[in-house]
């Protein structure tokens, strides 16, 4: 496919043509899950993560007709996707890593699960309680894998304006987080005395 066929196909998507986005995802599915699957080796992961961003590329198929390069777009959104799954990971870690000291029993690993859920839980009663324009650029931001640039030009703001509200945004959730992961572990070491 030419340069020129890709760009009307863009347009078409943003005009609604679901041909269009079909013949995207035939082309582009398979590559994006084989891009999840080399770095997380687990392939419902994989499918699931292709099948959201194709899912958003749908929702957000209005400003597709200015993408210049559909692919380098596509694995952008692939790439914060992975960031996201590697920040969740990595609280995931961290709460473990802060248990460490306990017992392996049946019970810290249901009482892992719980505090995974419970921390997501307030992790997104934390972002749902922020100011509306800070919670509409964080979340197209960590979620939709927008750039700033693209957020800056999309809400008519500028760019720093946008890296102020993500930094913001981040530094409520670390607060919530760590008085969280305190928290649970005051509660561990109650259990456990």
């Amino acid at each position: 496919m030419t340069k020129e066929d890709e760009r009307s196909c863009l347009r078409g998507l943003a005009n609604g043509n679901k041909q269009a986005f079909e013949w995207l995802f035939l082309t582009w599915h398979p590559r994006v899950v084989d891009f999840f699957m080399r770095v997380l080796a687990d392939e419902d992961t994989a499918y699931d993560y292709a099948q959201d961003i194709f899912y958003d590329i749908w929702v957000q198929r209005k400003k597709f007709s200015e993408v210049e390069s559909f692919s380098a777009y596509l694995f952008r959104m692939a790439k914060f996707r992975l960031f996201n799954h590697f920040d969740k990971q990595s609280v995931r870690n961290k709460f473990v890593d802060a248990k460490s000291f306990a017992d392996a029993s049946s019970f810290v690993s249901m009482e892992q699960s719980l505090f995974a859920d419970e921390m997501e839980e307030q992790i997104w009663k934390t972002v749902n309680k922020m100011p509306a324009k800070r919670r509409k650029i964080f979340v197209m931001s960590r979620m939709q894998g927008y750039s700033n640039d693209e957020i800056a030009k999309e809400l008519g703001i500028s760019k720093r304006t946008v890296e102020n509200h993500i930094t913001s945004a981040l530094a409520e959730l670390r607060e919530i987080v760590a008085v969280i992961i305190f928290l649970c572990v005051i509660c561990l070491n109650f259990y456990l005395i």
